[in-house]
């Protein structure tokens, strides 16, 4: 599951090798031209790997690094999957839902492009006025992919996010159980975290943010921020009793606002630009977050005081990423140092170097895996496994 648990708390109950990394097997995942794996990679109890790839290909990766298969979809794959009942369920940037079985076997796929009453009938209306939150003047294009999010689940009911109405509930037959139009612009890039009590919460891309129960109810709403937009998902701290959300505009200003179960703000703290979430210490004192500026920041999470920072990368939106810990509060994530260049870095919580392993970029998030061996995709088109 996406950033390890319901709660989205980013914690991994493994704790990371300390020695310096070698690559135990490399796998090219065979496309041409080549791309990267940045879905955050799910494992079953076998060893076996699950996760999606910019090409469109969604694969399945034996313990030895073998490919046992792959599914073609449309377009990339930025979700990470969730294992259910032996079901494989994701999202595409095609806007559909997938849900195959361990063999690689379409179930169903369900339609996240549906359009609400309120939506524009006129393809090319509906185009023009997302204009604005869809041209990425960095690539000079237009990006329009329908799904961001990874799913989330909770008492045999699937959330997830896409273009339609916004925020979906579906069974795990992919038949609809119930929908909540988050608005326009209708591109919604986070998905969902739950609390303790099966509270679910999300945001808009409009700036705003929400509460439902299982059922569907809204519980409440609000404004946090007009027009910035919500990359990162939501994450509770049931420790605290507190929800972060995350906002930014363009790739300049971002914020965090962490309320409470009921939506009142406890704090907001100002960063560069936020693409990730964050990851909450095992007490839940602490979380832990990058900027597109190159910075890891430790916060408080009772005030949003900043108590640690560190510069990790000078390379611009060098750090598209959450960070992770592992058992014993180390920190694990990845680098963008360059075009071509990146690194796996794990350090202590005081941010001091541990080890860094250099590859192509790496937009993934490193995943620890049953034995302590650490899994990512990189830019070379490979998938790697540490020691």
């Amino acid at each position: 599951m996406f950033l390890f648990d319901k709660s989205r708390h980013g914690r991994q109950e493994k704790i990371a090798f300390t020695h310096i990394p070698y690559i135990k097997w490399k796998t090219e995942l065979k496309t041409n031209p080549l791309f990267g794996a940045e879905s955050t990679a799910v494992i079953d109890e076998n060893g076996n790997l699950f996760f999606g790839s910019h090409s469109g290909n969604f694969y399945c990766l034996n313990s030895k690094g073998e490919i046992k298969w792959s599914y073609s979809t449309s377009e990339k794959i930025y979700s990470s999957p969730l294992l259910l009942n032996n079901k494989v369920i994701f999202a595409g940037g095609d806007g559909y839902l997938y849900c195959l079985d361990v063999d690689g076997n379409l179930i169903w796929k369900f339609d996240l492009t549906t359009p609400s009453k309120s939506m524009f009938q006129k393809k090319t209306i509906n185009k023009l006025l997302h204009l604005p939150y869809t041209y990425d003047f960095n690539k000079k294009k237009i990006i329009e992919y329908k799904s961001w999010s990874s799913p989330n689940f909770i008492n045999g009911k699937i959330l997830i996010t896409g273009y339609g109405k916004g925020l979906y509930c579906l069974n795990e037959n992919g038949e609809i159980l119930w929908s909540f139009d988050l608005g326009f612009p209708r591109f919604q890039l986070s998905g969902v975290a739950i609390n303790r009590d099966n509270k679910i919460f999300c945001s808009s891309r409009s700036g705003k943010i929400f509460s439902f129960n299982e059922n569907g109810v809204k519980l409440w709403g609000k404004t946090i921020k007009s027009d910035w937009e919500n990359w990162g998902n939501p994450v509770v701290c049931d420790i605290k009793d507190q929800i972060y959300f995350f906002f930014a505009k363009k790739e300049k200003y971002g914020i965090i606002c962490a309320t409470d179960f009921f939506g009142n703000e406890i704090w907001t703290q100002k960063f560069g630009s936020i693409r990730g979430s964050c990851t909450i210490s095992w007490d839940g004192n602490y979380i832990y977050c990058c900027d597109l500026n190159g910075f890891l920041y430790k916060i408080e999470t009772s005030s949003g005081i900043v108590k640690l920072k560190k510069k990790i990368t000078n390379a611009q939106r060098g750090l598209w990423i959450t960070p992770t810990l592992d058992l014993n509060s180390n920190i694990l994530l990845s680098t963008k140092d360059s075009n071509t260049t990146g690194r796996v870095i794990l350090l202590n919580d005081n941010f001091e170097s541990i080890w860094e392993f250099e590859s192509n970029k790496i937009l993934s998030i490193p995943v620890i895996g049953n034995s302590g061996e650490i899994y990512f995709g990189s830019w070379d088109g490979c998938y790697y496994c540490l020691i």
